[in-house]
């Protein structure tokens, strides 16, 4: 038998879905609104006869007032030990206002319809957007005439090449757009030309909001060392970081690129002729795709010999087909078996890897069942240096 709270509970779950402004925006009627419910049958009410009319009178102490509320339907049933009986059959709502007052939601409702159907006219292509997502328009209703200050704001200023931070928008703060990126996205995309929009980024990670709507954010640094003095910029320079938007443009003179993930590797790999390396990026490593001069280079990538190593390995050779793997072979691993690991758990690869060479992947598939980690920085420098030697005819 349905309470009064639970009567309530019902009718703030229609409020918060929103249908009751989908459906004024739409000029659509919910109303009357019935509640639906389970009736106590002919056995109850002999046996809970003193419940169930508890229940009746509970049910008309909160039927609707002044105030709204809901009104209770009766149907006579005839008894044949308790004679005619009056039990409510329906529970109905048969007004909006009714329904808003009982909530006491009628002034926000109101307060939104008027907000709602002026955007509309401020910004018809939002009519749709409004209607189809009355729930999002309710939760961002308190900061909405913000968000639409900032939406006006880029549509006079399209792809503004500037910082967040550096855009003066009266009455939004400075971190207003980085907290409401997810909101703002939906609405520039209702909202900004399309040539505006870059359609190749669809995701907020990684500075998506930045580089979909065109703005200027802190990029990654890459983490190179020159192993060739004559490559060096300026005297003893040798160590640079710097963003990947600047490396692109920077065409090093070198004929090789090493890439390996340890830090230490990186810094303590030994100085070769027109050669540089790259290091610390882990899957990162998608970055160096924005730096297309590296496609006139030997490319050699240097992982560890785990699921993750071959991984990162296939993802380079996405964009640089031609990329050679080093020391990363079952000769290496079986000659330092004894400084292998276990791949822990929750940080193994089980992706079919597109870009590795039969080699490659028979490894690959035998550590996917092994769990085998020979990590990089285990690997003695002389052996290194030794592998180095046979491959590239150098002398340390």
């Amino acid at each position: 038998m349905i309470t009064p709270a639970q009567i309530q509970k019902k009718a703030k779950n229609l409020w918060n879905s929103g249908r009751i402004l989908k459906s004024t925006l739409n000029q659509e009627s919910l109303f009357p609104w019935i509640i639906t419910f389970r009736k106590p049958n002919a056995q109850q009410q002999v046996d809970d006869f003193s419940a169930v009319r508890q229940w009746v009178s509970h049910l008309k102490s909160h039927a609707k007032t002044n105030n709204g509320g809901y009104e209770i339907e009766y149907k006579s049933i005839n008894h044949r030990q308790l004679g005619t009986q009056q039990l409510p059959t329906k529970i109905v709502f048969t007004s909006q206002e009714d329904l808003l007052r009982y909530l006491g939601k009628l002034r926000q409702f109101n307060a939104l319809l008027t907000m709602a159907q002026q955007t509309g006219l401020n910004f018809p292509v939002l009519k749709d957007w409004l209607a189809d997502n009355p729930r999002r328009f309710i939760k961002y209703f308190s900061i909405w005439s913000e968000l639409l200050s900032v939406c006006n704001y880029l549509i006079a200023h399209p792809y503004p090449n500037c910082y967040l931070r550096e855009l003066e928008i009266s009455g939004v703060d400075t971190k207003f757009i980085e907290i409401n990126k997810v909101i703002l996205a939906e609405l520039l995309d209702q909202l900004l030309p399309a040539n505006t929009i870059d359609h190749q980024v669809i995701s907020l990670k990684q500075h998506g909001f930045e580089r979909r709507y065109g703005f200027r954010f802190e990029q990654p640094l890459i983490r190179l060392r020159l192993l060739d003095k004559l490559l060096y910029p300026v005297p003893n320079i040798s160590d640079i970081s710097l963003p990947v938007s600047q490396l692109a443009q920077w065409k090093i003179p070198c004929q090789r690129v090493f890439i390996t993930e340890n830090k230490i590797n990186g810094l303590s790999f030994p100085k070769m002729e027109n050669s540089l390396v790259i290091f610390g990026l882990g899957y990162g490593i998608n970055q160096l795709a924005k730096v297309t001069w590296l496609s006139s280079c030997e490319i050699y990538y240097w992982g560890d010999i785990d699921t993750h190593g071959f991984s990162i390995l296939s993802n380079l050779r996405h964009y640089y087909p031609n990329v050679h793997s080093l020391m990363m072979d079952e000769v290496t691993q079986q000659q330092y078996s004894d400084l292998c690991v276990t791949e822990p758990d929750n940080s193994r690869c089980d992706y079919k890897l597109e870009y590795l060479t039969n080699t490659e992947q028979q490894l690959y598939q035998q550590l996917k069942i092994s769990h085998q980690r020979l990590e990089q920085e285990r690997l003695p420098m002389r052996y290194i240096k030794k592998q180095l030697q046979k491959i590239f005819l150098v002398a340390f």
